[in-house]
């Protein structure tokens, strides 16, 4: 779930993106080396690199409280990813093979009864068969070769594989101005450090967060301060404001085989 470091963290890599186009390994956009990251600066520190040539760029939340909107119902998501196991039915007997993934569910209908067996990472194809083939053989007959298994004078067979699906929701939505600060040793820099970033931030509306939700920028204002008592500091202030969404998320089963209830019996189908 998404949290205001999230976000700062998330301006973070954007704001190295715009300064470092071709990674930090290369030179910066603004030929000098750029420091970005969240917080306030030393003094100590800021002054050796003003000193030095070198620019800072700090991400810090603005002294204006968090908005939170109006609650309202948000939808629920649910993502399920394509199962990389297969099983495939021939006659009396079922073969598995492909990729073994841990949130897989393997199920069996073997004339009407069902058998399930979840997935382990540790798992192969011989594995989930053998533990299939041990669960018929509490009721019936089943004969086990290497990934298949045979169900000597079965009438109905049915295999399916689901993975379990991720569901999430939402808890709260907030909104929070950051500033992004400048602090440049010239004032060339300073317009050339701000003119890229605030691009980037401006170009795409919406930056990726950790939790794989996205915030919402929107531009507020900008402040420059040309302080005379430090002759090297040329200072812009960017401000944005971000909304962010709480999300709640879990691993919910999917349904392999569903019972039809008729005339007082249950059918699985």
């Amino acid at each position: 779930m998404a949290d205001l470091s999230d976000v700062e963290n998330a301006i973070v890599a954007n704001v190295t993106s715009a300064l470092y186009p071709n990674g930090v390994t290369q030179a910066s956009a603004v030929g000098a080396i750029c420091r970005v990251y969240r917080g306030w600066p030393t003094p100590t520190a800021l002054n050796s690199d003003l000193a030095a040539g070198a620019v800072n760029v700090t991400i810090f939340p603005a002294a204006k409280p968090d908005e939170v909107p109006d609650p309202y119902f948000d939808t629920v998501y649910a993502a399920n990813s394509t199962s990389s196991l297969a099983a495939i039915v021939i006659g009396s007997s079922v073969t598995f093979s492909g990729l073994i993934v841990a949130n897989q569910i393997v199920g069996l209908l073997v004339d009407g009864v069902p058998y399930i067996y979840s997935v382990n990472s540790n798992d192969s194809t011989e594995n989930i068969a053998a533990n299939l083939a041990a669960l018929i053989q509490g009721s019936r007959l089943a004969i086990l070769s290497g990934s298949t298994f045979t169900v000597p004078g079965v009438l109905s067979l049915t295999a399916r594989i689901v993975t379990k699906a991720s569901v999430s929701w939402s808890l709260r939505r907030q909104r929070r101005e950051v500033l992004i600060c400048c602090w440049c040793p010239s004032a060339v820099l300073r317009d050339s450090v701000c003119t890229a970033i605030d691009f980037v931030l401006a170009v795409s509306s919406f930056i990726s967060l950790a939790d794989g939700t996205k915030a919402h920028g929107r531009y507020i204002s900008t402040q420059v301060y040309d302080q005379s008592l430090n002759a090297l500091l040329y200072r812009r202030d960017i401000c944005y404001k971000f909304e962010y969404t709480l999300i709640n998320g879990t691993s919910a089963p999917v349904m392999l085989f569903g019972d039809l209830i008729n005339n007082g019996g249950t059918t699985f189908v």
